[in-house]
């Protein structure tokens, strides 16, 4: 059985983000930024228990070329990407986007 994908607001507003601000940077680059997030959820979705649980059921997965940490729950059914945040933010702004 597979699980479907449920990317919040919060997650979709993250990944907007950094793909405008690499592609402003450099076109292109904001391709290769959403095709590096598509990349972290094929890894999570066949085995949500691969990454870290880093608060009560909310695991968190690393981006391999962008320093991004996509934070995610998940059941029986489905994989909710709840955050997408770059890896220099402040922890306490990670945990208050968690709700930790």
């Amino acid at each position: 059985m597979s699980r479907k994908l449920i990317v919040t607001k919060g997650a979709e507003a993250d990944i907007l983000h950094g793909y405008l601000s690499y592609e402003e940077k450099q076109e292109g680059l904001g391709e290769r930024f959403m095709d590096e997030i598509e990349l972290a959820c094929g890894r999570i979705l066949p085995n949500p228990f691969l990454y870290q649980e880093v608060e009560p059921d909310i695991r968190r997965a690393v981006t391999h070329k962008f320093p991004y940490l996509v934070f995610y729950t998940f059941d029986k059914e489905t994989v909710q990407l709840l955050a997408v945040i770059h890896g220099s933010q402040d922890p306490a702004y990670i945990n208050q986007r968690l709700g930790a």
